[in-house]
This record gives C-alpha cells, sequence and structure tokens, in this order.
C-alpha cells in the first residue's frame, strides 16, 4: 500500500465516519453510530431525567455492532475481499439514504423502518470499524474514534518540539492532523447537512465511499505501483 493511496483512504474513511456519526447523533435522538461507547454515556444520561421506553432502543446498537464485526472478520477471513469490504460500508449507507428519503416523504421519524434504518447504519459503522482494524496499514491510524489520534498527536508534538528533532516524528504529526482535519471536516458535514435534510444525508458518505473503493482505489495502487 503506498503513500498516496494510504492518503485519500485515511481522508475517506475519516471524514465518513465523522459524517456519519455526528449525522445519526444530530437527528436520531442522540445515537452514536460509529463511536459505539458513546451510546452508553448518552443511555446513562437519559436515564437520570425521566427515562421513557424509546430510551432503551439505542441499547439495541451494540448487539447490531458486534454482529456486524463477526461478520466481517468471518468474510473477511473467507474471501479476502478488501475492496468488497470497504465497498459495502457505503453501499449500506447509500441503502439507508434512499430509505431516509422514502420515510422524509411521508414524514415519518419513528416507528420500526425507521430504526431498521439507524441499525443498517451502525452495522455500516461496524463494518467500517473492523475494516480498518483488518487492513490497518491503508490508513494513517483509526478513523472513527478520534480520542487515541489526539492523544499520540500531542505526544508527537512534545517529542518532536522538546527531544526528537526527526523526521519521522513529523510525518506521524502529519498523519495525526490529516485524520484529525478530515473527521472534524466530516463532523461539521454532517451536523449542517443532516440538519436541514435529515438522514439522506447518508447519500453522501455512501457514495463518496462507494465510489471511492470501487472505481478509484485499485487505479491509486495500480499507479503508485508503476
Amino acid at each position: 500500500m503506498k503513500k498516496d493511496a494510504v492518503l485519500y483512504s485515511s481522508l475517506v474513511m475519516a471524514f465518513s465516519a465523522g459524517f456519519v456519526d455526528t449525522s445519526t447523533f444530530t437527528v436520531a435522538d442522540g445515537l452514536f453510530s460509529a463511536h459505539i461507547t458513546g451510546n452508553l454515556v448518552v443511555f446513562a444520561y437519559k436515564l437520570s431525567d425521566h427515562p421513557e421506553l424509546s430510551d432503551f432502543v439505542n441499547l439495541i446498537s451494540f448487539p447490531v455492532f458486534i454482529t456486524a464485526v463477526i461478520l466481517t472478520a468471518k468474510v473477511n477471513a473467507r474471501y479476502k475481499n478488501q475492496k468488497g469490504i470497504f465497498a459495502s460500508i457505503g453501499i449500506l449507507l447509500i441503502f439507508s439514504g434512499i430509505i431516509a428519503f422514502g420515510l422524509k416523504q411521508q414524514d415519518i421519524s419513528t416507528g420500526w423502518v425507521y430504526r431498521t434504518m439507524l441499525m443498517i447504519i451502525v452495522f455500516s459503522m461496524g463494518i467500517h470499524n473492523t475494516a480498518n482494524r483488518l487492513y490497518a496499514d491503508t490508513v494513517f491510524g483509526p478513523t472513527t474514534v478520534m480520542t487515541g489520534n489526539i492523544t499520540r498527536g500531542i505526544i508527537d508534538f512534545f517529542l518532536y518540539h522538546s527531544t526528537q528533532h526527526n523526521t519521522k516524528k513529523l510525518v506521524d504529526l502529519q498523519q495525526t492532523t490529516i485524520l484529525l482535519t478530515a473527521f472534524l471536516t466530516g463532523c461539521i458535514s454532517g451536523a449542517l447537512v443532516s440538519f436541514n435534510f435529515g438522514l439522506v444525508s447518508m447519500l453522501i458518505p455512501g457514495i463518496l465511499l462507494t465510489a471511492y473503493y470501487l472505481f478509484f482505489h485499485q487505479h491509486n495502487i495500480v499507479n503508485e505501483i508503476k
């Protein structure tokens, strides 16, 4: 996996994760679809303030996410289809966006179809997280949860400027900055777009991921090898 391909993959994956996670949190009553453990915090908060039955629904995201991780690992172990796994994230998001469009036309924002759509989004982010682990060399670092990247970036910054003025530390810092910038851009974009258009916004990261991994990703690798 060469330099330019890793850069583009890092940008696409981090942007998409930030976009999707912020969109569901903004529109779907505080649901984290990528940063799944954040749902524990939201759930605990809701329990402290007149909890309702609907507050427990977000907990379904955990078994859905876990199922996505297990199935992705099994499919990868059997078929080793990197492009297919990454593209499937986008395909599921496109499917969710189409469902969201249909629901929006009928002014529906609750019910089992709506909840199923949300779980499809969570499932796609489960694949996203798993693919990031299985093919860690395709990106600069984790693309869904930025806490570790921020910690790494601060350490690299400190080491570079205080003790180790070497190129590797500078490169590591630049890579972390790229991930953080792409993720933040995705968060801001997701919040703005989903606030105005709802979860139809899933079409944006869905098309981006699908188009990149089906039509451009392999091309980038071939060009780099040449």
